[in-house]
């Protein structure tokens, strides 16, 4: 099947800055063509609640291929239910921060990390409050991993969370912040925002826990939290406790023979840098194709990659495994597509279409969005909610032998370091690279479902944008909602470069 856009040209920058973003702003750095009345002023955050919750709704019934989908039946009792939750809100809400942590919850409600909202006002920032400390997932076990030294009525580095006022810690965690996240039963969502537990961001919908357990050195003891502001430096304190890397686009070659190849995003849009910073690096992998196939060894970085475009995976296994090899091996694939004919569909996909045609872009990638178009197109005038792309690679070779002129195969190990932001595209890689071949190293990825393709429609306000998937994969291998799990898992710092080529060199074959 062929797989290109799995999260969106228009939709990357927010649905990447949505899971990076730091604790003291909401804000994905995205503006709309006209600014909207800023959120600091005055305003019916009430009435603004149900206009935009509303407006979620109906362009979801609008575009969204799971609201006519026969396999999932609780698609649209979820959607009507997440209505009535934020308009039973709208209610009691009086500023700004009960209307956006009810739209959160209501985006959240739907298990998809590819229906996302952001802020579109620039600059705008939640006041933070915090009891002078914050936790973090250490395996099943809530930490304290940041305290403020100058307090010692808070809990100890290393504490294990027991319970906050007769609250267990999980049943805390998934109240405090999965219901606002989503998915909070997956390991990649406890990693990216644990750290919310002892953190309140003008949320009326949850309440500033009053005393805590904690256990350290085999002892129990109860803290009465003291809620106060956050530091300046919090942001500093949670980009050091998330322990993730956004490596430069790139290839390195090393003393002992090895490559490693660092690709922190796949986006799709022509107009992007990281397109072209795709493209050069591409262009290098091609240059030194000879190289990388005798290699004792090539790690492909996706450390930082929330997804883009799959046709970058695809390009680099080629150049890596070559075509013949590829084919002949069991792939991940899907029976077929069902793309949701709307208009709003329709009219993004020919713009991404035209982008590609203005800017000259890989024939392939034309032809596939010409298809879709095509396709969308011929279902509306019959009259039909889907148009469905079949899936055309069914048929495999036989792998290729050795030639006399060199080996057409990799000679060495390739590892595929991931970490817990890997989703859509990003996933697809992993999928297809272990598929050929590779060895999955590093965490455990976040996950997708089976609705992809998004695009970034307003909601009526103009103070957020959400992220909408076009169309559904039939069959695919990997299920719904279902992580990567690297074959070696490698503890510690995933910043620590050093400390990651060490771990990898070790797994090499003596």
């Amino acid at each position: 099947m062929k797989r290109f856009l799995t999260t969106g040209v228009a939709c990357l920058a927010m649905a990447c800055a949505v899971q990076a973003q730091d604790a003291q702003s909401e804000t994905p750095p995205q503006t709309p063509a006209a600014a909207p009345k800023p959120m600091d002023q005055p305003r019916d955050w009430s009435a603004t609640l149900v206009q935009d919750a509303t407006g979620l709704h109906d362009i979801i019934v609008d575009s969204h291929p799971g609201v006519h989908d026969a396999l999932n039946p609780a698609f649209r009792p979820r959607l009507e239910q997440g209505l009535t939750v934020a308009l039973d809100r709208a209610k009691t809400t009086t500023d700004a921060g009960g209307w956006w942590w009810a739209l959160r919850a209501y985006v959240a409600s739907f298990e998809d990390g590819h229906v996302q909202i952001g802020m579109t006002q620039d600059g705008f920032n939640f006041q933070t409050r915090w009891p002078g400390f914050l936790t973090v997932y250490r395996g099943a076990d809530q930490v304290v991993a940041d305290r403020d030294e100058a307090d010692a009525a808070t809990p100890p580095l290393g504490a294990k969370l027991i319970d906050c006022d007769g609250v267990a810690a999980e049943a805390l965690a998934e109240q405090r912040i999965g219901q606002f996240r989503g998915r909070w039963f997956l390991e990649a969502q406890r990693t990216l925002y644990g750290d919310w537990q002892f953190l309140s961001a003008q949320n009326p919908w949850v309440s500033e826990m009053s005393q805590c357990r904690f256990e350290a050195d085999g002892a129990t003891q109860t803290y009465a939290l003291n809620w106060r502001a956050t530091p300046d430096d919090l942001g500093a304190r949670r980009t050091r406790l998330a322990q993730r890397a956004w490596p430069e686009f790139g290839l390195k070659h090393f003393d002992d023979g090895g490559f490693w190849i660092s690709t922190p995003s796949f986006d799709g849009d022509p107009k992007s840098e990281t397109h072209a910073a795709l493209t050069a690096l591409i262009a290098d992998m091609k240059t030194k194709q000879e190289a990388l196939r005798l290699a004792p060894y090539v790690v492909l970085d996706l450390r930082g990659n929330g997804g883009g475009s799959s046709h970058w995976s695809g390009e680099m296994a080629r150049i890596l495994w070559g075509p013949d090899w590829i084919k002949a091996q069991p792939l991940p694939t899907s029976e077929a597509v069902d793309w949701r004919a709307s208009d709003d569909n329709l009219a993004d996909m020919s713009t991404f279409l035209d982008q590609l045609r203005s800017t000259h872009g890989q024939p392939e990638l034309i032809d596939w969005a010409d298809q879709a178009v095509t396709g969308m197109k011929a279902a509306q005038a019959a009259g039909q909610v889907y148009w469905r792309e079949a899936d055309e690679e069914k048929t495999k070779a036989a792998p290729p032998a050795p030639t006399a002129s060199g080996p057409q195969l990799m000679a060495g190990r390739v590892y595929v370091l991931t970490d817990s932001g890997c989703g859509s595209a990003c996933l697809d890689a992993v999928d297809l690279w272990k598929a050929v071949g590779a060895l999955q190293v590093g965490r455990e990825t976040s996950a997708d479902t089976v609705y992809m393709e998004v695009r970034a429609p307003l909601l009526p306000s103009g103070l957020a944008q959400i992220a909408v998937p076009m169309k559904v994969y039939r069959g695919r291998a990997r299920g719904n909602n279902e992580p990567q799990r690297p074959q070696y898992v490698i503890e510690g710092d995933m910043t620590d470069d050093a400390a990651l080529l060490a771990a990898i060199r070790r797994l090499q074959p003596r």
